[in-house]
């Protein structure tokens, strides 16, 4: 798959600070020479990759796992990006916000400014979409915040907060805020801060004695009331060892402010290598491990033993080896396969793309092939990705390929020429919508992406959503 050249990196914006690289970097001493801008931005978009992976595979089964391998990755090189990351999950995801929020509280036993971060974040997003009335996302937030709450990354005290603005306003919204911080936190408040929520009960009788009360907020009142006579409860998943102390973060509606966000986008690192080893000491040590340990230690000997997390982020990080090395060589076998791809259409489909397939099993070169070819063209041909149906039918690491490859182009994105950037957009769009890509991890491409990767999401957003609106009026 043909990639633009690191040289073609450009930013205009500050939180994307790197070194230029020119075009004579990229050569052999380039690649392996860990000081040179190449190599690191090579090794940032493999990181990148990894964690927006990891993020989409973890559920309730593998959280161990994942929280495994993610610290086996730089998370303090990779903090700003998995919070971002993380946060965009949950807000499309929110039945297993209290996954991501174990998930949180576990790697924040080894690394607490990743909790914090997180939760500062989380805190902006409440902040933004409570003023600007977006209720989903303001529900959403303050559901994340209440189960880490639950989870000790976030002190008693933010949850407080957040009830006193039903004290203060009383509006819809306030009163559905209270209802998601009592019924996913309730339980733990009720324990140290039994006061405040009789204080809340008190206020919710008064406002029901109010006769001039819509009938909806009525019935959300209700519900408050019913919480406290139900008993509350809590789902979490007990991953903490209970000799562990967690490290509670305190933030303020009022500290949080509306300035740009933390570095996210790749930095050139002139002191990289001491840097992975100091991490790589940091974890092991904060584990209980040393790095005699190191060596002995078993792949994952948890709960986890549905999910072989190792073995599968091997296989993804073997995908984006063959992506990396594809960009610098043009084999006489994959110039052959664009030819006879470049045959293929709506006539000869049937009868040609089953004899490629046969003779072209989990080949890689098979997929940058028609990945190139479909980006030669003047504009996006949509029998591209017809025919990239009738070969996943065929074959099922064809259709691994294709999300490796989907985060792949999204995190190198910003390195694309126009022309090609609104192609492969379109492709993958066209494949999303042909269901070849999983719902969860297109879904990370909606909503707020990390920029410089917007026009990106935005044009890949744009055409998922015409084709599916050119359905429902064909229907």
């Amino acid at each position: 798959m043909e990639c633009p050249s690191t040289s073609s990196y450009t930013s205009s914006d500050e939180e994307y600070e790197g070194s230029e690289t020119s075009s004579d970097d990229i050569d052999e001493q380039g690649i392996i020479d860990k000081s040179r801008d190449v190599y690191q931005r090579t090794a940032w978009n493999k990181l990148h990759v990894a964690v927006f992976y990891l993020v989409y595979k973890v559920n309730g089964v593998n959280i161990g796992t994942v929280q495994k391998e993610l610290l086996q990755l730089n998370m303090k090189r990779a903090n700003n990006m998995f919070s971002q990351l993380i946060i965009q999950k949950q807000l499309t995801s929110t039945k297993d916000t209290h996954v991501y929020a174990t998930l949180i509280s576990v790697i924040n036993l080894v690394l607490p400014e990743v909790g914090e971060l997180v939760l500062k974040r989380c805190y902006k997003n409440f902040k933004s979409s409570y003023f600007s009335n977006v209720v989903s996302d303001c529900i959403a937030s303050t559901m994340f915040i209440g189960h880490l709450v639950n989870h000790g990354v976030a002190d008693e005290k933010v949850a407080v907060e957040l009830l006193t603005i039903f004290f203060h306003c009383g509006d819809s919204l306030a009163i559905k805020i209270a209802i998601v911080i009592l019924e996913v936190c309730g339980k733990k408040l009720s324990q140290i801060h039994e006061d405040t929520l009789n204080v809340v009960f008190d206020r919710v009788c008064k406002l029901l004695n109010n006769e001039e009360l819509y009938e909806e907020d009525a019935n959300e009142l209700k519900k408050i009331l019913k919480l406290q006579k139900n008993g509350f409860k809590f789902q979490q998943f007990d991953l903490v060892p209970a000799n562990e102390c967690q490290v509670a973060h305190c933030v303020s509606i009022h500290s949080i402010l509306s300035t740009k966000s933390n570095k996210i986008g790749y930095r050139y690192d002139p002191e990289f290598e001491l840097n992975e080893e100091m991490y790589k000491n940091l974890v092991l040590t904060l584990q209980g491990y040393d790095n005699e340990e190191e060596s002995e230690l078993e792949s994952v000997n948890d709960f986890n033993n549905q999910f072989d997390g190792e073995k599968e982020l091997i296989e993804v990080m073997k995908y984006i080896n063959d992506i990396e090395k594809d960009k610098n060589m043009l084999s006489l076998k994959k110039m052959c396969l664009k030819k006879v791809i470049s045959l293929i259409n709506s006539m000869n489909c049937a009868e040609l793309v089953p004899k490629i397939a046969k003779h072209c099993q989990g080949d890689m070169d098979l997929y940058f092939s028609l990945l190139d070819i479909c980006c030669e063209q003047a504009t996006y041909e949509p029998k591209y990705g017809l025919i990239t149906k009738e070969f996943c039918c065929l074959n099922k690491s064809f259709a691994d390929m294709i999300k490796i490859t989907f985060i792949y182009c999204y995190v190198t994105s910003d390195s694309f020429a126009s022309n090609r950037a609104e192609i492969i957009a379109k492709y993958f769009a066209h494949i999303a919508y042909l269901n070849l890509i999983p719902c969860p991890l297109s879904v990370l491409l909606r909503g707020r992406s990390i920029y410089p990767k917007h026009s990106y999401s935005k044009m890949f957003n744009q055409e998922l959503n015409n084709r599916r609106k050119n359905w429902k009026k064909k229907i």
